[in-house]
C-alpha cells in the first residue's frame, strides 16, 4: 500500500532544535578532551551574561568582560580537559602550550638581543690601554670595538680615522696604517656622534733573531723564556710586540705565555710570529742515559751529565750515523769544556743548509761517523778557570732520507 508524503512524515522522529554554532574556544577545549556537556553549559552561561551586559553596558564593556572571564576560567577549563581526556589530552595541551609560548619566547629574545645605537668606541681588549702597537712593515687595518649601551658589539667598518697629534702617519680615512719607522702618533676615531683618541705606536719588526734549538733534559720541568729577539729597521731591539706563539706538539712541551716547559722526551717546533716575520725553534727533550754507545733505534734524543775538575779529561764513544752533538752548561753563561772528536768522524758547524744558531754559552756541531764506527768525543777541562765544569752533552740523531 502506497503511503502519502504526509503519512510518511508523521512516522519520522522529530529533530532536536540546534543552538548557535560552537565558538572557537569551545571547539578547542572539546578537541583537547573536555566534556562537551560541561563546556556547553559553561559557555551557555557566558553567552547569557554577555547578552545581558551587551544590552546594559554596550559592546566595548561586554567584550572586555568576556575576555577577562575567558582568561580567568581557562586554567579550570584546561584542568577539566586533562581529567576527562586522559594521556592524549596531556600531549595535545603540551603541544598547544609549546605552539603558543615559542613565538612569545622568540619575540622576547629578539627584543633583548636587539642592537641599539653606538654608545662607546675603543681600541679593544687586546691592545695596551686605548691604543695600537704596529709591528708590521706593510699596511695594517686598525680595528676598533664599537658597542651600544647594552654592551652589544656593533659593526665597526664605518669608523673613520684622522691624524690628531704626534708623528706624521701614512693612514687612510678607513684606518689603514703603514709604519716605515719608529713613530708615536695620536689619531681620532669617530662613528656618527661618538669619537675617541687612540695612540698608534709604530714599532715595525725587520727581523726575529732566535736560537735554532731549545734543549731540555728529561725531568727538567723549569719553564724558560723563549730565546728570541725582535729587531727593528734601525737594528735596535723592539720591546713592544704584538704577535702569536704556537707549538706543533703540546705533548712534548707546553707554552706558558712566552715561556716553555718540557713534558716528555721527543722533538717539536715552536713558531713565533710578529708582524710579517716569523722564527722557528726546534724544541728537543733528551732522555738521560749512562752511555752513548750502544743506543737503541728509538733512542734518538739522549744526553749525559758532564762534571769535570781542573785537569780532567774523558773519552766517550759515540754512535754510528749522523747526529748533532750539543753541550749545555748547567749554569747560564759558564764556558764549556774543550770538546774534540776522535776517530773516523767529521763535524761541521752546519748541516749543509744553514749554520745552527746556539744560545750563549752552548756548543753545537753536525757530525757524521764514517765506516764501521769507533769514533769518540773527548771533553777536557784545563788547569785554569773554574774549579768544576758542569753541564750536559747531548746527541740528537738525524735520520737521513
Amino acid at each position: 500500500m502506497n503511503e502519502t508524503p504526509q503519512a510518511r512524515a508523521s512516522r519520522v522522529a522529530p529533530r532536536r532544535a540546534r543552538g548557535p554554532a560552537p565558538t572557537a574556544p569551545e571547539r578547542l577545549l572539546v578537541a583537547l578532551g573536555a566534556d562537551p556537556d560541561f563546556i556547553d553549559g559553561v559557555f551557555g552561561d557566558f553567552a547569557e551574561e554577555y547578552a545581558e551586559r551587551l544590552t546594559k553596558h554596550g559592546p566595548r564593556s561586554a567584550a572586555a568582560w568576556r575576555t577577562w572571564e575567558l582568561a580567568r576560567s581557562m586554567p579550570h577549563l584546561l584542568l577539566c580537559a586533562l581529567r576527562h581526556g586522559g594521556p592524549r589530552a596531556y600531549l595535545r595541551i603540551g603541544g598547544l602550550l609549546t605552539t603558543i609560548m615559542l613565538p612569545v619566547a622568540v619575540v622576547v629574545v629578539a627584543i633583548l638581543a636587539r642592537d641599539g645605537a653606538p654608545a662607546t668606541i675603543d681600541a679593544g681588549l687586546h691592545e695596551a690601554g686605548n691604543g695600537f702597537v704596529v709591528n708590521n712593515l706593510g699596511p695594517v687595518q686598525l680595528e676598533m670595538r664599537v658597542r651600544d649601551k647594552a654592551g652589544h658589539a656593533l659593526q665597526s667598518d664605518s669608523v673613520r680615522f684622522a691624524w690628531a697629534a704626534g708623528s706624521p702617519l701614512t693612514m687612510s680615512p678607513s684606518g689603514v696604517v703603514t709604519c716605515t719607522e719608529r713613530a708615536d702618533a695620536t689619531v681620532r676615531a669617530s662613528l656618527g656622534t661618538i669619537s675617541t683618541n687612540v695612540d698608534v705606536r709604530c714599532r715595525p719588526v725587520h727581523e726575529i733573531r732566535a736560537t735554532t734549538w731549545i734543549d731540555f733534559i728529561e725531568g727538567d720541568t723549569t719553564a724558560r723564556h723563549l730565546p728570541f729577539e725582535a729587531l727593528g729597521i734601525d737594528g735596535r731591539p723592539v720591546m713592544e710586540l704584538r704577535g702569536a706563539v704556537r707549538i706543533f706538539n703540546s705533548d712534548i712541551a707546553a707554552l706558558e705565555g712566552t715561556s716553555i716547559r718540557a713534558k716528555a722526551v721527543g722533538r717539536t717546533v715552536v713558531v713565533v710570529e710578529i708582524g710579517e716575520k716569523e722564527a722557528n725553534m726546534m724544541v728537543v727533550v733528551h732522555q738521560r742515559v749512562q752511555t752513548f754507545d750502544p743506543l737503541r733505534d728509538d733512542q734518538r734524543y739522549v744526553a749525559r751529565d758532564v762534571r769535570l775538575a781542573r785537569g780532567d779529561t774523558v773519552h766517550w764513544a759515540v754512535p754510528n750515523g749522523t747526529f748533532w752533538l750539543k753541550y749545555m752548561p748547567r749554569r747560564a753563561g759558564e764556558a764549556p769544556p774543550t770538546i774534540t772528536v776522535v776517530g773516523p768522524i767529521g763535524c761541521t758547524p752546519g748541516d749543509g743548509i744553514r749554520v745552527r744558531r746556539m744560545p750563549l754559552g752552548e756548543f753545537g756541531t753536525y757530525c757524521l761517523v764514517h765506516g764501521t764506527g769507533g769514533a769518540s768525543v773527548m771533553l777536557a777541562h784545563g788547569l785554569g778557570g773554574a774549579a768544576w765544569v758542569e753541564g750536559t752533552l747531548a746527541i740528537e740523531r738525524v735520520e737521513l732520507r
